[in-house]
């Protein structure tokens, strides 16, 4: 188990990568996102100021943790794998939860058709990855090199069950948009994509109901379980993301269909200027993809060591998490198949959200959005967003400022400069204090904008 449980730690700085999970922090807001808005709203593509949009490539990487301390001064150290297991998984840490994620937007492109109209062709990588409630003592225990063995035993009851679960695909998406209503100052639009996901890999590592007692042993100088009863789970398909590889980009493991939907509201109280309230609202990510289960690699089991038995920690020393079926089945007596979790394929959902947000045009180039992304399954947590922004036509500044329960307020800048677009939705709360996230994006893209009146 000294290498099961740290797994969970490794995975997470592997990922080091939603801001609890505001993509795009600020930029996404935006009248002149383009192509990337529509992941989004897929409905804001239609009327929008483009004629033709192409998104060269685009990184958005993010790691949220409760019990993290991000600097903007110390990023570096802050990222080192000792700072970061000591952070989360540290002698003084108490139950850690944590989120990451990386999106990677390759080349998609999208077109107006006349002004009411607009298509999208869209493609992006994510990896996505999920950690609750894991005992950061427990695995301070045991992953330790240098072991002190003075304040053992140490007796974890667990009411919690600890899960990780990490998942990545390719997404191909065709969107469609348009207006559908115009009336006086009011004007509707609605969207919609449809996404084929492949997967790349997925992995999900589980303690239920998970009690123990770990113990020293003074003579070989190493630890070990006794009094152990739970559940423990090793599931896996596709790629290794202990080794993950560039090539393992393209080997799929799993298949899907995805939707985002979409709807605007614009109201335009003098019909040759811009709006002065857009308020939206989206489903997104709605869908799911089909793995299949790598039987080498995956395996549960029922866990119960009692009386005089004893494991020793030992016996995981040097053994890959690849390898740890096969040496947790050469101890049938500590660990019996459980057969109830046994399963040939896992079925995972997609991130899905619920997407709403109102945007207000205070006066020039000056706007004011509020948002709130409502979690519909535990791969998330809400977000709830402001972001004060001045945008032109070929440029903008955005401070996004948001609170999710997982780390709380956060407070980041962004901006868009002709074809880059870059930011972080903590960089300022890092700059001022500690964060508990610590985020950035940034991508290229060339475009044409229409001659449309409504531009500011």
């Amino acid at each position: 188990m000294n290498k099961l449980v740290p797994t969970l730690a490794l995975c997470i700085s592997l990922f080091t990568t939603a801001s609890a999970q505001q993509d795009l922090a600020g930029f996404r807001t935006g009248n002149y996102a383009g192509v990337n808005s529509v992941f989004f709203n897929p409905a804001s593509i239609a009327s929008n100021h483009y004629r033709w949009d192409v998104n060269i490539l685009g990184v958005n990487a993010n790691i949220s943790n409760d019990q993290a301390k991000f600097r903007l001064n110390d990023l570096g150290n802050s990222f080192s794998g000792d700072k970061m297991r000591e952070q989360f998984f540290g002698k003084d840490a108490g139950y850690t939860s944590g989120l990451a994620s990386l999106a990677i937007h390759l080349p998609s492109v999208m077109f107006s058709i006349g002004p009411k109209m607009a298509v999208a062709l869209t493609f992006r990588t994510r990896v996505l990855g999920n950690v609750k409630d894991i005992d950061g003592k427990l695995v301070d225990k045991i992953t330790s090199d240098a072991m002190s063995f003075t304040d053992l035993p140490y007796t974890i009851t667990s009411g919690k069950n600890t899960r990780l679960d990490i998942s990545g695909w390719t997404e191909t998406g065709a969107s469609f948009a348009r207006e559908i209503y115009a009336k006086g100052p009011h004007y509707f639009k609605a969207g919609g994509t449809i996404k084929y996901l492949m997967g790349m890999g997925y992995t999900n590592l589980y303690l239920d109901a998970f009690n123990t007692t770990v113990n020293a042993d003074l003579l070989l100088q190493d630890a070990y379980l006794n009094n152990t009863s739970g559940r423990l789970g090793l599931n896996f398909s596709g790629a290794d993301i202990t080794h993950f590889e560039g090539d393992q980009l393209t080997k799929i493991s799993g298949h899907g269909i995805g939707a985002d939907l979409g709807i605007v509201y614009e109201w335009r109280p003098e019909s040759d200027k811009q709006y002065k309230l857009k308020a939206g609202v989206a489903l997104l990510d709605l869908g799911k993809i089909r793995f299949e289960k790598d039987a080498d690699r995956s395996g549960n089991y029922v866990m119960s060591i009692t009386g005089s038995q004893r494991f020793y920690l030992g016996e995981l020393n040097g053994v890959a998490l690849n390898d740890y079926r096969s040496k947790l089945d050469q101890f049938p007596q500590y660990f019996s198949p459980d057969g109830a979790a046994a399963k040939s394929r896992y079925l995972v959902s997609l991130p899905a959200t619920l997407q709403m947000d109102i945007d207000y045009h205070l006066h020039d180039k000056f706007y004011i959005n509020a948002a709130s992304q409502i979690a519909l399954n535990s791969h998330f947590y809400s977000v709830f967003a402001v972001t004060p922004r001045y945008e032109g036509r070929h440029y903008g500044f955005f401070l996004p400022l948001s609170y999710n329960s997982l780390t709380k307020v956060n407070a980041g800048f962004s901006l868009r400069a002709g074809p880059v677009y870059l930011g972080s939705g903590s960089v300022l709360s890092a700059l001022v204090s500690d964060s508990k996230q610590a985020d950035v994006f940034i991508g290229f893209r060339v475009g044409r904008l229409s001659k449309s009146k409504k531009q500011p």
